[in-house]
């Protein structure tokens, strides 16, 4: 059994969809002995938030503008990811993963690549469950007295470190195994997410139809239940709200 903690950063996450600039990672056996770790830095393909790179920023990079734009894009690494992700024998961790899952999803929508299919276990729900925790990892590593050693937060290697050094500190103090303790938690599923921001952007499709229509004087309908029809092109209308990020 292995442990994969990974952590990852957006160029921007405009209209709820995430870009890849980085996917850093630790594998680790059950003891938590470092087998492999790195972060990987790629292209986003898109416009950086204008506030990623500011000093005083609370989300600032840890690398330059760039060395991100230097670096090949997402479907260039796209395999190492997966085989990263999807190895057998294998617990994928995250802290506060949600949005890491889904942007993995649609960036596999994106360039237009099958789903990297994977579960993920977030962390942050068990430590917040057990040790009535409010806050970021931060607060965590905080807390638990664990030493940072110069690394910074909002470094993707870094913060998958830090995911690990919590969780071990998890299974030490609660003197269980770690698949114990996650038995009552359901992690999150990168297929369940895709289905979900299919099911967004269609919403999006919907909501802009029906803003034309109102241009013309006819009042909007309003949304009822969402079904996904087997004619809609997701990832175009992926695409297209992407080019809008880049206009906006």
């Amino acid at each position: 059994m292995t442990y994969l903690f990974f952590d990852i950063e957006c160029a921007n996450c405009f209209n709820g969809i995430g870009k890849i600039c980085s996917f850093g990672y630790v594998l680790c056996d059950e003891n938590f002995s470092v087998i492999e770790s790195d972060d990987i830095l790629m292209n986003p393909g898109t416009v950086f938030d204008w506030y990623l790179f500011k000093k005083d920023s609370k989300c600032r990079l840890a690398y330059n503008r760039e060395d991100y734009i230097n670096n090949p894009k997402f479907h260039t690494h796209y395999n190492k990811i997966k085989s990263l992700l999807e190895e057998s024998n294998r617990i994928v961790l995250g802290f506060g993963c949600q949005n890491d899952v889904a942007t993995i999803a649609t960036e596999c929508m994106r360039y237009d690549l099958d789903l990297i299919d994977f579960n993920c276990h977030d962390i942050h729900t068990v430590l917040e469950k057990i040790y009535e925790i409010k806050g970021g990892l931060g607060t965590c590593v905080e807390k638990f007295g664990i030493p940072t050693g110069g690394m910074e937060f909002h470094d993707s290697r870094a913060d998958a470190f830090f995911t690990m050094k919590v969780t071990e500190h998890l299974v030490n103090d609660q003197k269980k195994p770690l698949r114990e303790l996650l038995t009552p938690y359901t992690p999150f599923s990168s297929k369940l997410l895709r289905k979900q921001k299919i099911k967004k952007l269609y919403a999006n499709y919907l909501e802009r139809k029906e803003a034309s229509k109102a241009k013309d004087g006819k009042p909007p309908r309003p949304l009822k239940k969402i079904v996904v029809p087997q004619w809609f092109d997701y990832k175009r209308e992926l695409l297209e709200e992407i080019e809008m990020d880049k206009k906006s």
